[in-house]
Parts: C-alpha cells; sequence; structure tokens
C-alpha cells in the first residue's frame, strides 16, 4: 500500500508539472525591424526617405538586378544597363566612355529610393528627388537616418552635442572629406560623419525608359 501511494505520488506531480519546452514557448517572439520610413514623419527641417521604385515593377526589377551587378561589382553587366549616351558631367560627355564605376557610390545611391518624374524617368537618391526647392541646395545636407550624432569635434570619440533624425542641416565651410561641420535647426554646432548624411548635389543617377527597356542615362555631380 505504501508503494503504491509513492507511485501516485510521483504520476501526481509528473501531471502537475509544466513541461520543459513551455518556457520557450511563451517566449515573446522578436519584433521584425518597422521600415525606415515608418518612423519618420514629415516635419519642418526634416527630409524623409521616399523610394517610388515600385510604382513601376519593370522598373523596380530592373533596379534589383543593378543592385546585384553593383554588389558583385560586375561592370559588364551594369554596362549592359547603362544608355550608350550617358551623361557624366555638365560639359562635354563621351557617353558610355566616360563613365568609370564608383561602386560604393552606386550602391549608396541605389539603396537611397528615389523619385519618378513623369512614367518614363526616375532619379536616386531621394536626397536629390525630393530636395525641397526652398532650401539651397549648395550650402545644406540631410541626415539619411535617425539618431545621427552631432559631435563637439570631427571625432567619433568626441563628445556628442545632440542628435537628428533626417534633419536637413546647414554646413558651415570647413575642409574634411569624412566630416562635415553643421548647424542644426535649433542652432546647434558640431560635427557629423559624412557616411551618415548626404549633400542633394552630390552623385546621383538618371534613369529613363527607352523602347520599353530602362536604362542608366545619367551618372553626375553638381548642378
Amino acid at each position: 500500500m505504501k508503494t503504491f501511494a509513492v507511485a501516485l505520488t510521483i504520476v501526481v506531480y509528473a501531471c502537475a508539472a509544466p513541461p520543459e519546452t513551455s518556457k520557450s514557448a511563451t517566449t515573446t517572439p522578436a519584433v521584425k525591424p518597422a521600415p525606415i520610413t515608418a518612423v519618420c514623419s514629415d516635419a519642418p527641417n526634416r527630409l524623409c526617405p521616399r523610394d517610388e521604385a515600385s510604382d513601376d515593377p519593370s522598373f523596380l526589377q530592373f533596379r534589383d538586378r543593378m543592385r546585384e551587378a553593383v554588389a558583385r561589382k560586375d561592370e559588364a553587366t551594369l554596362k549592359m544597363m547603362i544608355d550608350p549616351k550617358i551623361r557624366t558631367s555638365f560639359g562635354a560627355s563621351d557617353g558610355i566612355a566616360s563613365f568609370k564605376p564608383q561602386w560604393d557610390e552606386l550602391d549608396a545611391i541605389l539603396k537611397l529610393g528615389g523619385a519618378f518624374r513623369g512614367g518614363d524617368s526616375f532619379w536616386a537618391p531621394y536626397v536629390y528627388a525630393n530636395w525641397p526647392e526652398a532650401v539651397d541646395a549648395f550650402s545644406h545636407v540631410a541626415a539619411i537616418r535617425s539618431g545621427v550624432p552631432v559631435h563637439e569635434d570631427a571625432n567619433e570619440e568626441a563628445p556628442v552635442v545632440t542628435r537628428v533624425d533626417w534633419e536637413i542641416l546647414a554646413v558651415i565651410p570647413q575642409k574634411n572629406p569624412a566630416w562635415f561641420h553643421v548647424r542644426t535647426a535649433g542652432g546647434k554646432e558640431g560635427w557629423v560623419a559624412a557616411a551618415d548624411v548626404r549633400s542633394p548635389i552630390a552623385l546621383r543617377a538618371g534613369f529613363s525608359k527607352q523602347s520599353g527597356q530602362w536604362k542608366m542615362n545619367a551618372l553626375v555631380a553638381g548642378d
């Protein structure tokens, strides 16, 4: 009888105890990061990311293929996607003969969205395509992400004065290719890493649809 009671106790305990997998089953699943545009709201002195590429599936497919070619540094494939008369400057242009792939810049341009200008023309990145006309393009840059640190000096170890979210920043002239000396809309001055901002007159790409096929027809900087 005593043996039976002990066995019954073990059975009852086993039934009451939670299974070993119950803890993992109730663990909160990882939250999928929200798209960048979901956390940027339009506001004064701010330039939110925009990408209209999906408005035309044929262009979106073309751009995806170009991004793959750029990632591979596949110059042969890239050149097949370029207009032989591509404009590479605002002066005399030799077309594709003057085209020199700038892989890192092309990668950044193709990742930073853009906008259609008419049904058969697209410009990237969004910083150029959507730049507000009221803001001087030569004396301003835009932060291209949230939480961009503005440092006291041109050094990532320098104290952070403030952080900005996609803000349009006034540039204080200073020669330093890796950093921009800027002033925020709130009047604070400091330094931002060049990788965290972009000028609307920096290198940008134009695309056009020709005889039913998309081609890159411009890769220029300046105004």
